[in-house]
């Protein structure tokens, strides 16, 4: 499994871009900034989308990739959310006052589908994605791909919550990277909380006895005005990125 960082930011400052992963050239997890660091060759690779949740640094540039999609005469591309953030999107983005509604482009048939993501997940060619909901905003998700028998988890945005960790702690062995949100320093615990983010004394809380030695854990959306005290924070083994980074698993 092949996962290109090409933004991972909990906000954008110059250098730093909003979520946007790409796995195997193909399927993309988050549109924070996919369009302005692919080129339109890769773009038009892409067959599915997932989106975690409807906040605009997740979706952000989630039109400007249907644009070059459209422009480019794609094909059989899902774009999967859960079941309220693919009636956001509907609603609030393709809504033909935000971006124009698909029907209006009088676009080919099988060109581009938003789709709640089905319950046991979906499979593509060897790649198996699953979506488990998250304590974050209503409607979030986190991401479980899966090719080989390896697993990879996203958490997506997320506050403390059991329900991810007893996840990471279900897979064992089989997860061989968790790429979790660190959003803030420790000493804004108190934000941190309210907006359902991560602090890395809440991120130590939560995998302290659950997750496996062979898993690489690592830290994004951080904001990028307290990556320092964040990283300097993240317990031992923990690695964080910064977008740019490639990975295989």
């Amino acid at each position: 499994m092949r996962i290109e960082i090409l933004g991972c930011s909990g906000s954008v400052m110059k250098g730093f871009n909003t979520t946007s992963i790409l796995v195997n050239s193909s399927l993309l997890i988050d549109a924070g900034s996919a369009s302005s660091v692919l080129s339109e060759d890769s773009i038009v690779n892409i067959r599915n989308i997932l989106i975690t949740h409807s906040h605009i640094d997740h979706i952000k540039e989630l039109p400007f990739i249907v644009d070059t999609l459209f422009c480019r005469k794609a094909k059989g591309v899902t774009i999967w959310g859960s079941e309220m953030t693919i009636d956001s999107l509907k609603r609030h983005i393709f809504n033909g006052l935000i971006w124009p509604e698909m029907d209006e482009l009088n676009v080919e048939e099988g060109f581009l589908e938003l789709a709640p993501i089905p319950q046991d997940g979906f499979i593509d060619g060897n790649i198996r994605v699953q979506a488990y909901p998250v304590d974050h905003i209503e409607g979030s998700v986190c991401y479980l791909i899966t090719e080989n028998n390896r697993s990879v988890l996203f958490s997506g945005d997320v506050g403390y919550d059991k329900g991810l960790f007893d996840l990471v702690h279900s897979f064992g062995d089989k997860l061989a990277a968790l790429f979790v949100e660190v959003s803030f320093p420790d000493n804004m615990a108190g934000l941190a909380r309210v907006s359902h983010h991560l602090t890395p004394e809440l991120l130590a809380k939560g995998l302290d006895g659950i997750v496996s030695s062979s898993t690489k854990v690592i830290a994004y959306h951080i904001k990028p005005k307290y990556l320092d005290m964040v990283v300097s924070q993240l317990s031992p083994g923990i690695d964080h990125i910064k977008g740019g980074e490639v990975f295989e698993f």
